[in-house]
């Protein structure tokens, strides 16, 4: 997506909780809570500081059939690491 800044979704494994949450292969990851993320790095450092159970907003740039860019706000709670 030319001229977007953010982080490519370039796998979704199943039943994980981007899956869960609803993105998918191609999407562009531009915000995480209000945080813009333009790299991998910013994006980690930006998860990193979630804590489990927290509340969390992901701002999504996805291309549709006709080329034109949807913003997509996927919203979710962090999972804990070992939930059972």
């Amino acid at each position: 997506m030319e001229g977007q800044k953010g982080v490519l979704v370039t796998d979704v494994e199943p039943a994980s909780f981007a899956d869960d949450l609803g993105f998918a292969r191609g999407d562009v990851i531009a915000e995480v809570n209000r945080q813009p993320v333009g790299s991998v790095a910013e994006y980690k450092s930006t998860i990193g500081k979630l804590k489990p159970g927290q509340n969390v907003v992901f701002k999504v740039l996805r291309r549709q059939d006709n080329d034109r860019i949807l913003t997509v706000f996927l919203p979710g709670v962090v999972p804990a690491d070992n939930a059972h």
